[in-house]
């Protein structure tokens, strides 16, 4: 059995799902999204979806820029509720951070990113609770905050079916066709073949197994990346904001029925390769402890919280921890990867960043920095935490 598609995007992610409305947005026709469970039943539904916008360069700082305006009118833009709670975002950094800090500041406030950076006597005007006696400076950036992955990623879906595209669910695929240097198209595991001048490998923890079909081999590591709930006692009051203490270590994020989203900021999770079938796994609180206790450290009043469990998340990790968003060495195959813990929050300019690239258009971002061939030569290197300051 054969059938055809213009394009054909992999993966029913916040990424596929977005390139998806964006390609449709644009006009092109037959778009074809194939997801091979769920949609967001991959790395999407395990985001805690934390939008932030400290980012250590020009091009990253203008992508979450234009991602935080459509998550800001989000039923105007694209149709459906992306949960967004713009309750602003505090980034604690300790005193040897603080000259980056402000570099890298001077980069967002260049590209129009709103951002305060705060003395740590001054942080308790907007959040009392954190403990900034270790800090060297607070940034704070009100219009962040934090949304629903897996809402966005639906409400995408049905944007773009609205506009023609075509999105199936329970269909796996199993090779990407190749005839000569060019991409042909896909198999499915069902044993179809579905033609198409156009693949789109966003795959996310999976995409270095589509790649690797088609002989392309992606720098991308899968990292294990816990996240804990706690629920916060009546004594608490308020909820916080978004919290990342990269001095410290830890982050939290608020969630409806007074709980607590945290976790590591410390954690090498290119280090910790995990089996993506693994995600969603269980977390005991034996795992949670040390985490939880630099979350202590950080907001002291969540040292009352309880126990609510957890999942094991994971991360498609570059070595600069920085997206692959070009077109592979097999032309007509193209990689929308490696987002390193970052896809939710800049998915909607991906989507757009993207859909300019396969149309031959010129995106809103320089792609130069996203391009896989930065890998070739040089080793580029980072963390979790570099992403922020670099």
């Amino acid at each position: 059995m054969s059938r055809t598609a213009g394009v054909v995007i992999v993966g029913g992610g916040v990424t596929g799902t977005s390139l998806a409305f964006h390609l449709a947005s644009r006009g092109v026709r037959d778009v074809l999204l194939l997801e091979r469970t769920a949609l967001a039943a991959g790395g999407t539904g395990r985001s805690v979806g934390i939008i932030r916008q400290l980012y250590p360069t020009r091009e990253t700082s203008q992508m979450v820029k234009r991602s935080l305006a459509v998550f800001q009118r989000f039923r105007e833009a694209v149709g459906g509720d992306a949960g967004f709670v713009g309750c602003g975002a505090l980034i604690g950094v300790a005193p040897g951070m603080r000259a980056t800090l402000e570099a890298t500041v001077a980069t967002q406030r260049a590209v129009g990113i709103r951002a305060e950076i705060l003395e740590p006597s001054d942080a308790a005007r907007v959040e009392p609770r954190i403990d900034a006696s270790g800090l060297g400076a607070v940034l704070w950036e009100p219009e962040s905050g934090y949304g629903d992955p897996a809402a966005v990623a639906t409400a995408y879906a049905d944007a773009a079916r609205r506009l023609g595209a075509r999105i199936e669910q329970g269909v796996e695929v199993a090779a990407t066709l190749t005839a000569g240097e060019r991409v042909a198209g896909v198999a499915t595991t069902r044993g179809e073949r579905i033609a198409a001048p156009v693949v789109v490998d966003a795959a996310g923890l999976w995409a270095g197994a589509v790649a690797r079909t088609a002989g392309v081999e992606l720098p991308i590591v899968v990292g294990r990346h816990p996240v804990f709930v706690v629920e916060r006692d009546a004594a608490f009051g308020r909820p916080h904001p978004v919290y990342l203490d990269l001095a410290g270590g830890a982050y939290v994020r608020p969630e409806t029925g007074d709980l607590t989203l945290t976790g590591s900021l410390i954690d090498d999770e290119a280090r910790h390769p995990m089996d993506p079938e693994r995600l969603g796994d269980p977390v005991s609180l034996a795992e949670a402890e040390p985490a939880l206790a630099r979350t202590s450290r950080a907001l002291p009043a969540l040292a009352r919280a309880r126990w609510r469990g957890g999942w094991a998340g994971a991360f498609d990790i570059t070595p600069d921890w920085m997206p692959i968003l070009d077109e592979s060495p097999v032309r007509g195959l193209w990689i929308a990867a490696g987002m390193s813990g970052h896809g939710f929050k800049l998915a909607p300019a991906v989507g757009e960043h993207l859909a300019a690239l396969v149309t031959g258009a010129v995106p809103p971002v320089d792609p130069a920095p996203f391009r896989l061939a930065r890998f070739g030569s040089a080793a580029a290197s980072g963390t979790f935490a570099t992403s922020y300051l670099g």
